[in-house]
């Protein structure tokens, strides 16, 4: 018994002397990965290449910054492989803060071109710079292959149809294989009541 009243009164003594500090947190605040976007807009040759920029984070507001954009030729080395870019055709940058930033670049000949964009945010506190993303693009022939008329007819509805149609057949078919299903199904309870 002597004893445990020995252990006892050095327990109490130790937490006398050391005193006891709160828990706080340590400071560390991580900074938050951005994601940069770069979209082909236009790109008939002969005609400015039209780019659009836009940057986004896993945060409430978007990250405000400097998006740097750089236009080279480039050309792969092999199958699947990861374009070669040569030197920059066009290099700009703009400040992003929360809408999407159209940039109007030069006129191009037909080939193989890379785009890239990287941001550099205002907040290096809070976010991160994000690598470069690239967007490879191909500049065709502008011209209108005898047509005769006007180059621009239909430059207005890029991508009209498409896999989009086929959702759109392939939901009219579930609806309608659907309403067979329920009148199928009512008729069949009328008759036996």
């Amino acid at each position: 018994m002597l004893k445990k009243l020995a252990a006892l009164a050095m327990l109490t003594a130790a937490f006398a002397v050391a005193p006891s500090t709160p828990a706080q947190a340590d400071g560390y605040t991580p900074k938050i990965p951005t994601v940069t976007t770069i979209k082909v807009i236009a790109n008939e040759a002969g005609k400015p290449v039209v780019l659009e920029v836009s940057a986004s984070a896993n945060h409430p507001t978007p990250p405000a910054g400097n998006i740097a954009i750089t236009l080279a030729t480039g050309g792969t080395a092999a199958r699947g492989a990861r374009a070669l870019v040569a030197a920059p055709v066009f290099t700009t940058t703009v400040h992003f803060v929360d809408q999407a930033i159209r940039v109007e670049g030069p006129r191009l000949p037909k080939g193989k071109y890379v785009a890239t964009a990287a941001l550099t945010p205002d907040n290096a506190a809070l976010f991160l710079p994000s690598s470069g993303t690239t967007q490879t693009f191909r500049v065709d022939s502008d011209d209108d292959n005898g047509s005769g008329g006007g180059g621009d007819q239909g430059a207005g509805l890029p991508n009209t149809g498409g896999p989009d149609l086929m959702w759109l057949l392939l939901g009219g078919g579930l609806v309608v294989a659907g309403a067979g299903g329920v009148s199928y199904g009512r008729r069949r309870i009328a008759a036996v009541a």
